[in-house]
């Protein structure tokens, strides 16, 4: 879509201060650190095209190893051809020529000239370069560790392994607080214990990532039931005995735990985040990852706060259902103008008419390679311009409310749901 109406809403994005609520980036240090060439901005998800199209495993590792940059191009150029049209690489493009000045890559000598680029901008002030000037990121929500730099990030911790309980998690505890996990109300203090002591240290929320282990319900399960599974795994495990329990068998300790970790959350005043929808890479079983299944947490805890992380796409309209009938669930469409710009933008145009404004966040990059965390934005503004837009048109939307939208789109939503203001 093009028009008065959208190149206004794009040009008013421009200008807008952001928060980014969702990317895995690593310190500035450990970038710089490297010394990067072109195979680094077809790395994160544009991998998963690559293999999609059948690059091999062991051409993939040498692409983004140690290999000469002409061994690279020569494992690259077939593939690139499939897949350089698709919306991974289209953000990839996007910040090369916004970075570096080189559009597309149509030779070696283009990735020669790409990786040569990219060594010079690898200096100190890079992500300032990238997240502030360029994108005008006030912060972005990092899903890494607590000692990401407060410049730019507020920490958000994977918590996945606390509800899997495993021996190595348990003795970890044990070690880092000085107690005995030796039933499952310990372990469940030392949790709270834990994640107390986090979010002393500007913790801002949780991310459960099951939708890549196993489906997304998490039934109530009584006390009794997950200390059994507990005391197996306390059990077994151990010296030259490999781990026996399965995802089938340590499920009601799984459920209990992710309720439990719910509550914690709920005391500490941060929300829980479910990745749902797509999976990064191949060969996982999509249906896991359908958002509805996790109904039953809201309507139990209706004090926590939920973010559907990428809102379950391609399941946007059963995600926007949550958003719907629980006022506690929030869509974050972090990832989602990356996988798919056309079913974003439609379901944006859906949601609008859907749920209510203060539902939604715009943009997350999702990204662990800064760069492309640009493109992505880029990506995200047209979508977003294109659905007000439409609205505009289609039902006389003001302007002024289009530009309501977009605050709270980009800015104020993900701000109060992780407390940042």
């Amino acid at each position: 879509m093009r028009g008065n109406d959208y190149e206004a809403l794009i040009e008013f994005m421009s200008g807008l201060d952001i928060v980014d609520s969702h990317e895995h980036l690593p310190a500035e240090a450990e970038r710089l650190a490297r010394a990067p060439d072109f195979s680094l901005l077809f790395s994160h998800y544009c991998l998963s095209d690559l293999w999609a199209a059948g690059m091999t495993p062991r051409d993939t590792t040498a692409f983004l190893g140690d290999a000469p940059l002409d061994e690279k191009w020569r494992l690259f150029a077939p593939w690139y051809r499939l897949i350089q049209d698709g919306s991974y690489c289209r953000a990839a493009h996007l910040a090369m020529a916004r970075f570096y000045g080189i559009a597309r890559l149509e030779s070696l000598g283009d990735a020669e000239a790409l990786t040569a680029a990219m060594r010079q901008a690898n200096v100190p002030g890079l992500y300032r370069r990238v997240l502030k000037d360029a994108c005008r990121i006030r912060t972005a929500m990092n899903f890494g560790a607590l000692s990401d730099d407060r410049e730019f990030f507020a920490p958000v911790l994977f918590c996945t392994h606390y509800a899997e309980a495993s021996k190595a998690t348990i003795q970890g505890l044990e070690e880092a607080l000085g107690t005995t996990c030796s039933t499952l109300g310990r372990y469940v203090e030392a949790v709270r214990e834990e994640l107390r002591r986090s979010h002393a240290q500007g913790l801002r929320g949780l991310k459960l990532h099951f939708a890549y282990l196993r489906d997304l319900h998490f039934a109530p399960q009584t006390t009794a039931d997950a200390e059994r599974v507990f005391q197996r795994i306390l059990e077994e495990g151990y010296g030259w005995r490999p781990v026996s329990l399965g995802y089938a068998e340590t499920r009601p300790l799984q459920d209990y735990m992710v309720h439990r970790l719910v509550e914690i959350a709920t005391e500490l005043d941060v929300p829980v985040v479910f990745h749902t929808g797509l999976q990064a890479h191949t060969g996982h079983r999509a249906d896991d990852a359908r958002p509805l299944r996790l109904w039953n947490l809201p309507q139990r805890h209706r004090r926590a706060r939920f973010v559907v992380l990428h809102s379950g796409m391609p399941w946007l309209e059963e995600a926007a259902l949550l958003a719907k009938h629980y006022p506690n669930c929030w869509l974050d469409m972090g990832w989602d103008h990356l996988m798919s710009p056309v079913l974003a933008r439609r379901a944006l145009s859906a949601w609008i008419d859907l749920v209510p404004m203060n539902k939604i966040f715009g943009f997350g990059g999702d990204y662990a390679v800064v760069e492309k965390v640009y493109g992505h934005l880029v990506l995200a503004r047209q979508d977003i311009a294109a659905a007000l837009a439409g609205k505009m048109a289609r039902d006389g939307m003001p302007r002024a409310r289009a530009e309501a939208w977009i605050r709270a789109l980009l800015m104020d939503n993900p701000t109060e749901v992780y407390r940042l203001a």
